[in-house]
């Protein structure tokens, strides 16, 4: 009885996880975990309580990396990006396609080898964000 229970509880706590949408507050947490890094840059750049500061240093911080060459931890980025897309709430998915999709787009724009690169592992629905930014602006 008392092992049935205890599967209740996970089960619970596992739909409980699986309906939580990303807030703005726990961006700089997750950016942090995920990028140490960026940590001193957010601490820097970007007020804790404004999440289109601490998206745009993400941004900063994803176009540094593409500079550098880093295409591995670009990936992640990118990864991490879609993640708060899909899963975050309207305002850090506002922040997300207002923000970040809109700051790749200077480099997504460009006809070059690296944007193309870039745009290969782009994952499917950042991609789509930006497909539509272009289309919305007449380009």
């Amino acid at each position: 009885m008392n092992a049935s229970l205890e599967l209740l509880k996970i089960k619970i706590e596992l739909t409980m996880n699986a309906n939580h949408l990303i807030n703005e507050d726990e961006i700089p947490e997750l950016l942090g975990q995920e990028f140490p890094l960026i940590n001193e840059r957010l601490e820097r750049t970007a007020s804790i309580s404004n999440i289109y500061q601490s998206i745009q240093c993400f941004a900063d911080f994803t176009k540094q990396l593409i500079r550098n060459g880093n295409m591995k931890e670009v990936k992640h980025c990118f990864k991490i990006a879609d993640k708060m897309l899909l899963e975050g709430n309207s305002t850090v998915k506002n922040a997300i396609e207002n923000c970040y999709v809109y700051s790749m787009a200077t480099i997504l724009d460009a006809t070059t080898p690296l944007s193309k690169m870039i745009k290969e592992i782009l994952p499917a629905s950042l991609f789509k964000e930006y497909r539509h930014q272009v289309n919305a602006s007449g380009i």
